[in-house]
C-alpha cells in the first residue's frame, strides 16, 4: 500500500482560496508564501510541495480561476436562438464573477490586460478557451445574419458590459434583484447589434 499524500487536493484548494483572500485585502505584492500558509492553516512546505514557489501559486490561481469560468460557460443552458444563447452566456459569466468576488477582483485586475501577473501556458490556454466561448456565440449570431455590427466589436463591447455589471453587483449597487438588471442590460445591448426583425422578435 502506498503512502498517503501529505498535501492533498483539499490543501491545494485552501491555499488557492487563501491567496485570493490575502490579495483582495492587501494586494498581490504583499502576499507571501508564509502568509498564505498561515491563512490556510498549513505549512510553507505545503505551498512549495504543491506549487513550487510563489510564482507557481500565482500561475495555479490564474489557471483555476479561468478553468472555472470556462466550465461555467460550457455548462450553461444552451439555446437554439443564438441571441438567447448569448444572454445565457452572460449569466454564466455573472455566476463566475459573483460567487467569489475576491477571486473576480484578482482575476480582472491582476491577470487581465496590461501588466498582467505571471501566467503559465496552460493557464493562458484555459483563459483563451473561456474567451472562445464568447467568440463562438457571437459568431453564431453573425452566421445567422443577425448582426449589423462587426463581430469583433461585439465581443469587445460585451466583455466591457458584463465586466461593468459584475463590478456593480459585487459593490452591492444592483439592488435586490441583480439578475433582472443583467438580463435587461444584456438584452438591450444585443438588440442594438441586431437587425430590426431580430430586435422586434
Amino acid at each position: 500500500m502506498g503512502r498517503p499524500k501529505e498535501h492533498d487536493e483539499a490543501t491545494r484548494e485552501r491555499l488557492l482560496h487563501a491567496a485570493e483572500n490575502l490579495s483582495a485585502t492587501n494586494g498581490w505584492e504583499a502576499v507571501t508564501v508564509r502568509a498564505v500558509a498561515e491563512e490556510a492553516a498549513t505549512s510553507t512546505r505545503a505551498v512549495y510541495a504543491l506549487f513550487g514557489s510563489k510564482e507557481g501559486l500565482e500561475q495555479a490561481l490564474h489557471r483555476a480561476m479561468f478553468t472555472r469560468l470556462r466550465d461555467l460557460e460550457r455548462g450553461r443552458r444552451r439555446c437554439e436562438d443564438p441571441r438567447a444563447d448569448l444572454v445565457e452566456l452572460a449569466m454564466a459569466y455573472r455566476r463566475w464573477a459573483v460567487e467569489r468576488p475576491e477571486r473576480y477582483a484578482l482575476a480582472m485586475h491582476g491577470f487581465v490586460g496590461k501588466g498582467a501577473r505571471s501566467r503559465s501556458e496552460e493557464g493562458l490556454v484555459v483563459s483563451r478557451e473561456a474567451l472562445d466561448e464568447l467568440v463562438q456565440a457571437v459568431g453564431r449570431c453573425h452566421d445567422a445574419g443577425l448582426l449589423v455590427v462587426d463581430p469583433e466589436d461585439v465581443v469587445t463591447q460585451l466583455r466591457a458590459v458584463v465586466h461593468g455589471l459584475a463590478e456593480l453587483e459585487n459593490l452591492g449597487i444592483l439592488g435586490p434583484d441583480p439578475e433582472r438588471h443583467w438580463r435587461a442590460v444584456t438584452s438591450a445591448v444585443l438588440d442594438g447589434y441586431m437587425r430590426e426583425p431580430a430586435a422586434a422578435a
